[in-house]
Order: C-alpha cells, then structure tokens, then sequence
C-alpha cells in the first residue's frame, strides 16, 4: 500500500522534514514500510506542496502503527501545522495526535486495506 503524507501549511518543509526523520528513525516502520521523502506528484490534489512523505506499507504492517507512530512525533510538537495523509485519493487531515486523529489515520489504512 503507498501512503503519501503532506503538510498543509508551508512552512519551507521544516514539519514535513522533521515527520520524515521521525519515521525513518521509527523500528516498526521501517520493518514493514519503505520511507521516502520526494517531489509530490502532480495529481491527487498535491500541487504547490514543496515535497511528501511517500511510504510503502508492507502486508504485515498493522494500521495502527502508522497512527501511533504520527501522535508520538506530534505529542512532542503541538503547534506544528495539520498533516495530510492520502492513500488511493482518498485524505485526512489530521491536526494533533489526539485519540480522534489516530482513529481517523488508523481507519483510512483499514479501509484502503480491504
């Protein structure tokens, strides 16, 4: 499954730069998904953004990983700007790593899963 990730606002791709090395620094998450940071693609609603997560997601990777992976790295920066998450152009953005946004990241990964 490719998942691509992107920052709402721009903030010269500090946010985006930080998430992506997060991720990269994550064990699960880089056992089960390649992690890449890359121009966006000009569809999919992701012109003007300066660059996007792009993760491949292996089979075994479990949806809420992904999720608690994203609220850990957002516990540590509450002000930082919401994130987009795509899959299969379908989004959501989420603002904060409350329960609710690791609810609503965990249940697009299951419906793109199915």
């Amino acid at each position: 499954m490719q998942v691509q990730i992107k920052v709402v606002e721009d903030d010269g791709n500090t946010t985006l730069t930080d998430l992506y090395r997060w991720f990269r620094q994550d064990d699960d998450l880089r056992r089960h998904a390649e992690v890449r940071l890359r121009p966006p693609r000009q569809t999919g609603g992701f012109m003007g953004a300066l660059e996007v997560i792009d993760l491949v997601l292996s089979q075994g990777f479990a949806a809420a990983n992904l999720a608690l992976a994203y609220a850990a790295w957002r516990a540590g920066r509450p002000a930082a700007p919401p994130v987009t998450i795509t899959i299969d152009g379908v989004s959501v953005t989420v603002r904060d790593g409350s329960e609710e946004s690791v609810r609503q990241i965990v249940e697009l990964l299951r419906s793109r899963n199915d």
